[in-house]
């Protein structure tokens, strides 16, 4: 496995300082175990397809299966030791190439790189140092996190039974994006705009819902994405009222709005953008009047984030916009509950993962990727809709990172118009 030239990559400088970081968390005779993941069985003699353990690429840039990073930091010096499994032929035959380990080396930039058959033995020195602290990323829980704990158990059980769990340092360092990860969540945002007008151009009553996702993944993949950053999500009339709705087998009617959730995934970063279209390039005057209300929560959203807000705080200013809009559109009565119709949060963190990792309850602070996506959802009327957008927090408030992509109600109709000429 070597750096493919076609294909973005984040340098192996943030890797490097990624681990740099950690080491910083971490005091003198610590030894954190990371494990890059197994894919769980499917059927028969097939896997599901791996999906690298997010906070193993974040220090280690490899996307392995079977990998181990080890991070050793004593009071004379902090060492990373990747293992990676033995070249094996027959199973390159079927699944394609493995990294060796000077190509892992070039990958990760960790100058000692190990076979796994090694691992053991190594693991067995290390136990022996007096007062090591063992640190295990307890967020991993697939069959290979299984399968490194029982062996710590057969082999070095005290040592288990009193490792710390490292997944609250992961999170308080992924919390924060660098400068790498927003160029290469730029290129993501930029990649489903593109996606996103391919699906608009196509768009009219008539076609299924299927139609209308193919062209969106025909256009990631185009470009070398052949994996969304999540599954995607068209939904058209009734089943805009499933929020994760992955069924998207109906015909699309005049007069229905059309859900859509898209994200491309770009050097290992994830896009999340909601947008929401009228079926025939016109939305009615109630349509109109809710798409307003939505966009003015996304608006106080954008105001009410900043350093030292909450969370909670932006979903809080977002309901109390939701209402007023609601209310002064006579699309609800006084004594109406808002949570009625505003079913979600607002924010979710945003970055290697779609659903980052995050602590919820912390202070925003300059660097962090959240989503923006209020959603009002009126099923006696017919009608309900989400708009999403990604921002970054800045050191006076936030910028959105995906402005470029169609927002407004009259900027869409205008687009489907064209497109329908």
């Amino acid at each position: 496995m070597t750096a493919d030239p076609n294909r973005p990559r984040l340098p192996v400088s943030y890797f490097a300082a990624n681990r740099n970081n950690l080491f910083n968390c971490l005091g003198e005779e610590s030894l954190a175990i990371l494990t890059s993941g197994r894919a769980p069985h499917r059927t028969a003699d097939e896997d599901y397809p791996h999906w690298t353990n997010r906070s193993f690429f974040y220090l280690a840039g490899l996307d392995q299966a079977d990998a181990v990073l080890a991070l050793h930091k004593t009071q004379s010096e902090s060492r990373a030791v990747l293992f990676i499994p033995e070249t094996d032929p027959m199973y390159e035959r079927w699944r394609g190439h493995r990294a060796t380990p000077e190509e892992a080396g070039l990958l990760t930039g960790i100058a000692e790189v190990r076979l796994l058959s090694g691992l053991p033995e190594w693991l067995d020195s290390q136990a022996q140092r007096p007062g090591l602290n063992l640190w295990l990323d307890e967020s991993a829980r697939d069959g290979q996190a299984a399968e490194l704990k029982q062996q710590l158990a057969e082999r070095h059980g005290g040592l288990l039974a009193r490792a710390q769990n490292l997944e609250p340092l992961l999170v308080q360092l992924r919390m924060i994006k660098r400068e790498d990860e927003l160029a290469m969540l730029d290129r993501a945002i930029a990649l489903t705009d593109r996606g996103i007008r391919a699906m608009l151009r196509r768009l009219e009553p008539g076609q299924m819902e299927y139609e209308v996702w193919a062209e969106f993944d025909h256009a990631l993949a185009k470009e070398g994405c052949l994996n969304p950053a999540f599954a995607s999500i068209v939904a058209s009339g009734k089943n805009i009222f499933c929020l994760h709705y992955m069924q998207p087998y109906d015909r699309i009617q005049d007069g229905d709005l059309v859900q859509v959730d898209v994200g491309a995934w770009v050097g290992g970063l994830c896009a999340d953008i909601s947008r929401v279209f009228p079926a025939n390039g016109r939305f009615t005057a109630s349509q109109a009047a809710l798409y307003e209300v939505v966009r003015q929560c996304q608006e106080t959203a954008f105001a009410t984030i900043q350093p030292g807000s909450t969370l909670a705080a932006v979903n809080e200013a977002c309901r109390q916009t939701a209402r007023r809009g609601l209310l002064d559109a006579g699309l609800m009565q006084p004594d109406e509950a808002i949570t009625d119709y505003f079913w979600h949060n607002v924010s979710h963190h945003l970055g290697l993962d779609v659903h980052d990792v995050a602590n919820r309850e912390a202070l925003l602070q300059p660097g962090m990727v959240l989503t923006v996506e209020p959603g009002i959802y009126m099923p006696a009327r017919k009608m309900g809709m989400r708009i999403e957008d990604d921002v970054v927090v800045t050191k006076d408030g936030c910028r959105v990172l995906s402005r470029q992509i169609l927002r407004e109600a009259a900027e869409i109709e205008a687009l489907m118009a064209e497109a329908r000429r």
